[in-house]
């Protein structure tokens, strides 16, 4: 899938990886030479999603450059966005999104030109989106537009074989960067391996450099 230039949906519980798969894809892909993007769709104010994503005109709001700027959406074009949480999106930034989407093109805050757009959309959340869509929070047209190339990714612990690689990735890492030399005994990975994960790969990298520092 990453040298076409089809829009992924990434689907998994947090800190199972997801923008781990969507710099694989854009490495991957023939966009890897321009921009990549990531923009977490919950951690931006509701109030400056808008013009983040898709810039502004001149005089479009008290405090706003006064030549305009262009959004992420322009800023990249030719390259990657990936929209991390998108189910956090408000309804009116989907329809808009929608737009660049299905037209390749955006409208800035403030403005009533259209402008073309050329980028390649990976989108990843954790929620339901089919459950958000019966319950009228996401649009179905929307979903069914992402959803073209849906990618399922496990929770850690439904993949316990990758325990063991990730563990001695993560100390091979620390001892690297910060100069150790440290090792970590088959006892200690059973037991790690045992362990349910709910904060999936993220939690497994904090508790390896924990044990790594503290011993």
């Amino acid at each position: 899938i990453a040298p076409l230039n089809y829009s992924v949906l990434l689907l998994g519980e947090s800190g199972v990886g997801k923008e781990v798969f969507a710099r694989y894809l854009y490495e991957n892909s023939n966009r890897k030479d321009k921009y990549f993007f990531k923009v977490n769709c919950g951690a931006i104010p509701v109030n400056l999603i808008e013009s983040q994503l898709f810039g502004y005109e001149q005089g479009s709001f008290s405090g706003a450059d006064k030549n305009g700027r262009m959004g992420i959406f322009e800023t990249a074009d030719g390259g990657t966005v990936f929209l991390d949480e998108v189910g956090e999106l408000p309804l009116d930034m989907q329809v808009k999104f929608l737009r660049v989407l299905q037209e390749n093109e955006i409208v800035r805050v403030g403005g009533t030109k259209s402008i073309p757009v050329d980028v390649r959309i990976i989108a990843a959340t954790n929620r339901d989106l089919q459950d958000m869509v019966k319950k009228k929070l996401f649009r179905e047209d929307l979903y069914y537009r992402l959803n073209v190339l849906p990618f399922v990714i496990p929770p850690l612990r439904e993949r316990r074989g990758d325990i063991t690689l990730l563990i001695n990735h993560f100390i091979g890492e620390l001892n690297i960067r910060l100069g150790f030399k440290k090792k970590i005994s088959k006892e200690a990975v059973d037991t790690l391996s045992k362990y349910n994960w709910p904060g999936n790969i993220r939690e497994l990298k904090n508790i390896v450099e924990r044990i790594a520092i503290m011993s």
